[in-house]
């Protein structure tokens, strides 16, 4: 395990060079993908990196503060931080767990003719955070022939955050579409299209069409990347039975929750809440 208490004010850390514990590390080409622990609540320092990178909580909770705003992130949200900008964090009480997936330059000047430009973005209940948890995996086993594994996922990661960037450049979106994902969010476990697109006095068909062409995913799709998500956060923020977990999220039973969980992230439920238990 390695330990980094190094930058400050003016300086950039180096690639795959983070504040806290250094519990797992795999480089590979342009990439470093990093399961980095604070133990305690600490405030870290003002600080930058030199390459661009993705974090996603993985438990615990944290503030950034980039300027004179702020953003409290739970377990499972991502943010993308380009090069030399600068933050700060405050660790939770209880500490936290990230995975942080560093990004050489050239990776992201070969994107240029895309369009792309690096902005920082956060990100919560969208699919990014399931391509994450297969990262972590490939972090934790180490399994022969990893590299070409996770240069595919970094790559996929990246897809994500290029259409969500698109996306957010659109004009913002009518308010009853806002009202309909905040039903969604609430009963997320026994929805129904028919009946958000009756409480809007709308059809179906069109609410679809809106949520498709503002969020990238149909209500359906969504639905489950919403299940998916709460699921996690179930596993990682608390001790309730697995079954009761499936229960909480709409599940027919444990079986089916696993199943799901599994095609979706490459892990097992109890897996995942058993490693990241080891991280911490």
């Amino acid at each position: 395990m390695k330990k980094h208490n190094i930058g400050g004010p003016g300086s950039l850390m180096a690639a795959g060079t983070f504040f806290g514990a250094t519990r797992l590390q795999l480089r590979s080409g342009e990439f470093t993908v990093s399961a980095v622990t604070h133990m305690n609540a600490r405030t870290v320092p003002m600080h930058a990196h030199a390459h661009a990178f993705f974090s996603m909580l993985i438990s615990g909770h944290y503030r950034e503060w980039f300027g004179q705003e702020h953003w409290d992130a739970r377990p499972l949200s991502m943010v993308l931080r380009p090069a030399q900008a600068e933050h700060r964090d405050e660790i939770g009480p209880d500490g936290s767990v990230f995975l942080c997936v560093d990004i050489a330059p050239a990776y992201w000047e070969a994107l240029t003719d895309s369009g792309l430009r690096l902005q920082r973005r956060a990100f919560d209940d969208r699919p990014m955070s399931r391509v994450a948890l297969r990262l972590l995996k490939e972090l934790c086993e180490k399994r022969a022939g990893w590299q070409s594994v996770a240069e595919s996922l970094v790559n996929e990661l990246v897809a994500e955050y290029a259409d969500e960037s698109h996306r957010v450049g659109r004009r913002d979106p009518p308010l009853w579409l806002r009202r309909a994902i905040e039903m969604l969010h609430d009963e997320p476990a026994h929805p129904s299209l028919r009946a958000v697109a009756a409480d809007l006095d709308l059809h179906p068909v069109h609410v679809s069409r809106a949520f498709k062409q503002y969020k990238g995913l149909s209500v359906s799709q969504y639905l489950r990347e919403l299940r998916l998500q709460r699921t996690a956060r179930g596993l990682l923020e608390s001790r309730e039975p697995l079954a009761t977990i499936a229960q909480d999220n709409g599940f027919a039973d444990q079986s089916h929750m696993t199943r799901d969980f599994i095609r979706a992230t490459h892990w097992s439920p109890a897996k995942l809440r058993c490693e990241c238990e080891r991280l911490r």
